[in-house]
């Protein structure tokens, strides 16, 4: 871990505070701390951190209030917060985000937890602060092409474009243009399977934000705390950051276009399923179909050879006995009978043989039919792309 990563403990408890210093020195880091939230406040001020870690129950101000006032200050507004808490309960979790945590951790904890959950915002503040230029460049050329469509005329025409739509990132792109043009930050997660995948307005999503969106009761389509909303789908869900709630109208507007949107994408989430089932369905059938045309040429191509070999020693033991038979001595009716049963012999062996040939040329038919049929289904398939968190 970078040593010069400026980490701000604010923790009333001085056991708790041993053991953060124990494990940020074990990582090469060297914490600074305070002892309660007036003095987290002022020492913030003094110096701006990378990270704030934040106790949750403190006597005057606690957790949330410290996080709320830090939030409020221009200075220290974007500065990653972990909130550190004996609770573990979803309420809490949302009261934290409510308050503008970025990440919550319950105590105790194990060392190697509170490291990894440091790499994760070291690294989503990176992401952040690289992705802001390119959102606001992104903001206001958006706005400047959707300034003369209304609302309703943008949902209706990604209604439209939904159909032409075969992944699950052109899609995540098109409903997150929607929600662009109703000013609204969003995060995203799409499901397939066993397997999520989550797009966000603003380029990275915090590990509280994916939390929230994992626990939140999916029994309920939309789910209010604070200006956030949760919306559950079979196979999406969206969690809005910023809904309007000081514009009644506006956020009556939102309210009844949102439905229509998801809808249309949890629509289309289950077409791009069945096309990604269907797509590698066609190439496990393509592949199948080549290791049998694989394996019917060499059989065919086998009986052909066996069936000449065979023909022929044939012919050789015909052309021995006719000539091994003029040296015995035989009465002639004896030698005529012999010649008339080994050309009766040799007559059958000789059917045998032609049958292999018909079942040679049936068999090349089938190869024959099976190189136009693959080959003409795999022609058409279309590739379409699977990503996960697990991704």
């Amino acid at each position: 871990m970078d040593a010069s990563v400026d980490i701000l403990a604010i923790d009333d408890d001085k056991i708790s505070r041993k053991i953060i210093l124990r494990t940020l020195e074990s990582a090469g880091m060297v914490p600074r701390f305070a002892e309660n939230g007036e003095e987290g406040l002022a020492e913030a001020q003094r110096q701006i951190p990378d990270i704030v870690l934040l106790d949750v129950e403190m006597p005057g101000l606690n957790g949330y209030e410290v996080c709320d006032h830090l939030r409020h200050t221009e200075a220290t507004k974007n500065v990653p917060i972990i909130f550190l808490s004996s609770h573990s309960s979803l309420r809490e979790r949302m009261l934290g985000y409510e308050m503008g945590g970025d990440d919550y951790l319950v105590k105790p904890f194990e060392a190697e937890n509170l490291i990894a959950r440091i790499g994760v915002l070291i690294k989503y503040r990176e992401d952040q602060l690289a992705l802001q230029a390119q959102y606001e460049l992104a903001q206001k050329t958006a706005y400047i092409a959707m300034t003369g469509t209304s609302d309703l005329g943008m949902t209706v025409q990604f209604v439209e474009k939904s159909y032409t739509y075969k992944t699950y990132e052109e899609l995540a792109e098109g409903l997150l243009g929607v929600t662009a043009h109703l000013q609204l930050e969003c995060c995203l997660m799409i499901m397939d399977g066993g397997s999520s995948f989550w797009f966000s307005s603003e380029g990275s999503i915090s590990p509280l934000e994916k939390e929230l969106i994992e626990m939140a009761d999916r029994e309920k389509r939309f789910f209010d705390f604070g200006i956030n909303t949760i919306a559950n789908y079979p196979t999406l869900s969206l969690l809005v950051k910023n809904m309007p709630l000081d514009d009644p109208e506006r956020y009556g507007r939102i309210k009844d276009l949102l439905p229509i949107v998801l809808s249309t994408v949890n629509t289309k989430n289950s077409t791009i399923s069945v096309e990604l089932a269907l797509v590698e369905q066609s190439r496990d059938l393509l592949k199948a179909f080549g290791d049998i045309r694989t394996k019917l040429y060499y059989l065919a191509r086998g009986m052909l050879d066996k069936q000449k070999e065979s023909s022929e020693l044939l012919r050789k033991m015909a052309e021995r006995i006719n000539y091994d038979l003029l040296g015995m001595g035989l009465e002639e009716d004896q030698e005529e009978y012999l010649l008339t049963q080994i050309d009766t012999a040799i007559e059958d062996a000789m059917e045998r043989i032609d049958s292999g040939e018909s079942i040679y040329y049936a068999l090349t038919n089938v190869l024959s039919n099976i190189k136009r049929g693959p080959g003409e289904t795999g022609a058409s398939g279309r590739g379409v792309h699977p990503q996960s968190d697990s991704g």
